[in-house]
């Protein structure tokens, strides 16, 4: 009697374990059934922090297709796609169930344009060249004058001792005061003259302080604008900068 009995609980647990089993492999096909479901297609790529570079652009470097199940979606494969284009400075992928990939990109800045020897090339705050030109046509950032690159390449680092100064005072003006330059003019080391879109030129003079003349510059410009004064040039090489007012 105690056999049978051992023998009926053992059968009681191998059903039971066979169950569980067939319950947990009903589970996994329900949940990959689900997972590849039209329910995870993405319906929706989101491009954000792009200014420069299109949507359409970032579409097609990133190499997401029209249709492909989100949890297929490799975003890491997609970062380092976008990483590879040099006007990518960073970038981040992420899902956003059901349907949604978000793209937020960080874009490098272009900076200033610099003759070259084939024409000019656009860099950005590092020195990075990131686009090269045979003509300027349209110039949406100031042009570096009283120095010639050589023969360099989309990709290459500028390492030029004399764009070095010019680079960290646009580098720390704010966007709205970069794009009323039209031209930083290296005279010498220690004498860089920028001139605005309204002809007025700005005595930065040598790389000392140059955060601190950025800052100014800003500043100087807006008031200007602001009290619509008609001035000759501003003369940030004292503590206290002086603004030469043209004559009337």
């Amino acid at each position: 009697m105690q056999t049978a009995e051992r023998l009926k609980a053992a059968r009681q647990r191998r059903n039971s374990t066979f169950a569980a089993l067939l319950a947990a492999l009903a589970s996994l096909i329900a949940f990959f059934l689900f997972v590849n479901s039209p329910y995870f297609i993405v319906g929706t790529v989101l491009v954000e922090g792009n200014k420069y570079i299109t949507v359409e652009d970032v579409l097609q470097v990133a190499g997401v297709p029209e249709q492909v199940n989100i949890f297929r979606l490799k975003t890491a494969d997609i970062k380092d796609r976008l990483l590879s284009d040099l006007r990518v400075a960073e970038v981040k992928v992420d899902r956003r169930f059901p349907a949604t990939i978000s793209i937020q990109v960080t874009e490098r800045q272009p900076l200033a344009f610099v003759a070259s020897q084939y024409g000019f090339v656009e860099i950005d705050r590092q020195g990075m060249v990131l686009a090269a030109f045979k003509n300027l046509k349209e110039v949406k950032v100031p042009v570096i004058t009283g120095v010639r690159l050589g023969n360099v390449y989309v990709g290459d680092q500028v390492n030029n001792p004399g764009l070095a100064s010019v680079l960290t005072y646009l580098a720390a003006l704010d966007e709205l005061t970069l794009n009323q330059l039209s031209e930083v003019n290296i005279k010498s080391p220690d004498e860089l003259v920028a001139y605005t879109t309204h002809s007025i030129g700005i005595r930065v003079g040598d790389n000392q302080r140059l955060a601190e003349k950025a800052m100014l510059t800003g500043e100087i410009l807006q008031e200007i604008a602001t009290k619509k004064l008609a001035v000759e040039y501003i003369d940030l090489n004292y503590k206290s900068p002086i603004i030469k007012l043209r004559d009337r």
